[in-house]
């Protein structure tokens, strides 16, 4: 079937893995140089890597602010390369990041904003009349100058994200270049050269975007290696087998992972040797570097099996000084190709990653195939590409509960009829009759703030702390402009007609995770409103921190039975909890699909006398009439019933344990050290965080659980409510303590 594509080509998976074309007039393939048939064709593509933050923040790296830290400023790229294009019909340029080129677009004028148009998606001659040599020179604009690949805000990581997240930040990115260049602007493959591992949902996701191909360049040392020597780097990958051929993709692997060949790097970063060219010179270079990359050429096209290959030329924020990376390409093109005289094979041009993808679907071969992950990949013997997984655990939270605030927000907007969007998408912000932004910053929307947090060097956890808390900020002033929203929308759905009562401000608890909610606290009256995003109705037990005794009422004045439990110590304890509340109310919330309930909460005249059963330090059962957990009288974990099936789970041993951290300094493979990226532990055997315990279970009507405390840093709680169906492990760590000089890799062990 005909996978659906943008302007002017489809894709025709076939059952032998073969890719087949349907062209048609307009831009994007039609322009394309698919080189000579009878020669190695190898495709220049000038490129830049821009992390949306990683040693730095997105706003440093903008400006170009602590180049201390790093150097880079990516509004100076933008400034070099597109006065580049100009100059040279024949420079291709392909940007990724759209996080970036939003904030460098919003600042140019309008005259450059037509320009950057013309290079993206009109062919046009433009007169340029020369007052100093009374000349007229014809500047020819033509297709694909400028071209964008992925097009989203950021470059998204795959192992940890959400697919919620992937769409919405390349929706972002879609309707910010299809608003701004109309279909032209609109990519046509995935290009995700740094994340550290790439997942077949991916894959699939980017098919049923409409992507034609996909390109990345980290996979397992291992693998390389093999695909290497079997020409196997390209491939049909089938992304879902579910979906089927909607699913499947056309997937490459660059070499060296997104960097020029071997002294070839022309950026002022590099320390390669510029074309000399110059033979009065004594250091003229000329045939030692056209030989040079001819042999390159020639080992690259080994791992490959058609007549083209594509070298990306550039790296982490290169071109800052375009002119001398493309001035090299140029002197290098001239005098390889000149070699065709003297019966060379290699054929160099500009190209782009699209067009090297339409030459190889001309080529009109099979493909071999794939259908599982690229997860976890190793970078080398020692450097397991798995700490990520895992690092920076509150600000993976944090983005998961920004997603959530997120999705909600727009369901709102949209069913109380609201026109807030502006307040969550940034780029309702632009008047479209104008193309003027209005006032609303844009660092305050969710939407933008989501679209940064997804890039691989965010919510993978591997950025510096400054970054880290530049990324929560960003999430915190976006969550607070949807707060706005949902206010709104709620009070316009809450009301009941136009001689109701107002209704009071709106608000989240944004801490009910540490059972803080401070607005509430001493409060007589409040209510709690509770939307579904689902389309399924659902029960909730509901935890609400108190600092008294309240009752709870329906919508319908029907009272709702609750239990009080006091807030275990390891919680209250949490560095920067403010709250004074010492117990929370546990109540089930039934909420329709897609809908709201809400519930009123009164303060107790009186005490009322708590029906609660504790043991503590003794063997201890939890159950309800689905599930049965037992624990011996040490806090060990011994067994899940599951009574409705009739069948156990027996465990020899559970709880948190820690591995040292290998301490290396990552001079070598061999001294590999775990951190950020990699998780590498000294030995093999891991540390309980602690040799005794106590375990604490607690029964009440809503809840059964038993709280494991380890020492004054880990413990743990098990719970199941109800009727519920699953059993609940909520885990507190922290802080670590580190005075020993040993790093601690914490782990949840099930023996």
């Amino acid at each position: 079937m005909y996978i659906s594509i943008y302007c002017i080509l489809s894709f025709l998976i076939s059952a032998c893995s073969g890719i087949s074309v349907k062209a048609s007039d307009g831009c994007g393939y039609d322009v394309c140089n698919l080189g000579d048939p009878n020669k190695l064709n190898v495709h220049i593509v000038p490129h830049t890597h821009n992390d949306v933050g990683w040693l730095k923040t997105v706003d440093q790296y903008f400006y170009g602010a602590r180049n201390d830290i790093q150097h880079a400023a990516v509004q100076y790229i933008l400034d070099s390369v597109i006065p580049a294009l100009i100059e040279n019909p024949d420079r291709r340029f392909v940007y990724v990041e759209i996080a970036f080129f939003w904030r460098w677009w919003i600042q140019q004028t309008e005259d450059m904003q037509n320009t950057v148009r013309k290079l993206v998606n009109e062919s046009k001659e433009i007169s340029d009349h020369r007052r100093k040599n009374v000349e007229v020179y014809s500047l020819q604009f033509e297709i694909g100058h400028l071209e964008f690949i992925s097009g989203g805000w950021s470059m998204n990581d795959e192992g940890v994200t959400h697919y919620n997240s992937i769409i919405d930040q390349h929706s972002l990115g879609a309707e910010f270049l299809r608003d701004q260049f109309g279909e032209c602007g609109r990519p046509k493959l995935g290009w995700q050269i740094d994340p550290f591992g790439h997942s077949k949902e991916v894959a699939s996701l980017f098919a049923q975007m409409g992507f034609d191909g996909l390109f990345f360049g980290r996979i397992d040392f291992q693998d390389y290696t093999q695909r290497n020597q079997s020409k196997t780097m390209e491939m049909i990958w089938k992304g879902s087998y579910d979906l089927g051929e909607p699913s499947w993709l056309f997937t490459g692997v660059i070499p060296r992972v997104y960097t020029a060949p071997q002294s070839f790097c022309f950026d002022y970063r590099c320390h390669d040797e510029p074309i000399r060219d110059d033979p009065q010179l004594h250091d003229y270079n000329v045939p030692e570097r056209v030989q040079a990359f001819i042999d390159a050429a020639h080992i690259q096209a080994r791992s490959y099996t058609t007549n083209h290959i594509m070298m990306t030329m550039g790296s982490d924020f290169h071109y800052e000084n375009s002119n001398e990376w493309f001035k090299n390409l140029e002197k290098l093109m001239k005098y390889v190709n000149a070699q065709q005289a003297n019966g060379s094979d290699v054929n160099l041009f500009y190209s782009t990653p699209t067009c090297y993808l339409y030459a190889l679907n001309q080529v009109n071969k099979t493909w071999p195939t794939k259908t599982d992950d690229f997860f976890p990949i190793s970078w080398n013997t020692h450097g397991l590409w798995t700490g990520y997984f895992t690092s920076r655990p509150a600000l993976k939270r944090y983005e998961r509960y920004a997603n959530n605030i997120l999705q909600v927000t727009k369901q709102l907007n949209a069913f109380s009829n609201l026109t807030l969007r502006h307040a969550f998408f940034p780029l309702s912000n632009i008047d479209k009759q104008t193309n003027l932004f209005l006032s609303l910053q844009i660092t305050s929307c969710i939407g933008e703030a989501m679209g940064i947090v997804q890039h691989h060097d965010a919510v993978s956890g591997t950025e510096k702390q400054h970054v880290a808390n530049d990324y929560a900020q960003r999430l915190a002033q976006g969550i607070d402009s949807a707060e706005y929203v949902v206010d709104q929308a709620l009070k316009k759905l809450l009301s009941k007609g136009d001689h109701s009562l107002p209704v009071p401000n709106q608000f989240f608890c944004h801490f009910l995770n540490i059972s803080e909610c401070l607005p509430i606290e001493d409060q007589n009256n409040f209510t709690i409103t509770i939307w579904n995003p689902t389309i399924q109705p659902i029960e909730q037990i509901v935890r609400v921190p108190v600092t008294k005794m309240y009752t709870i009422r329906n919508a319908t004045g029907q009272g709702i039975v609750a239990d009080m439990l006091p807030i275990a110590l390891s919680v209250k304890t949490i560095p920067g909890r403010m709250s004074r509340a010492d117990y929370e109310l546990l109540f089930t919330a039934s909420v329709p699909g897609l809908g709201f309930s809400t519930y009123y909460f009164e303060t107790k005249n009186q005490s009322v006398k708590q029906t609660m059963k504790v043991i503590r330090d003794q063997a201890c059962i939890l159950q309800n009439k689905h599930l049965r957990i037992e624990f011996d009288e040490k806090g060990n974990l011994i067994k899940i019933r599951n009574l409705d099936r009739n069948f156990d789970v027996a465990f020899s041993g559970q709880g948190l344990y820690w591995y040292t951290s290998f301490p290396g300094n990552s001079s070598m493979p061999e001294f590999q050290a775990s951190g950020a990226y990699f998780f590498r532990p000294l030995t093999p055997y891991p540390i309980p965080a602690s040799n005794t315990r106590n375990i604490t279970c607690t029964y009440t009507h809503q809840v059964n659980k038993a709280s494991i405390v380890y020492n004054n840093w880990a413990s743990q709680e098990i719970s199941i409510y109800g009727e519920g169906h699953i059993v609940e492990v909520e885990w507190i760590v922290g802080p670590i303590p580190i005075e020993d000089d040993r790093g601690k890799e914490i782990i949840m062990r099930y023996d």
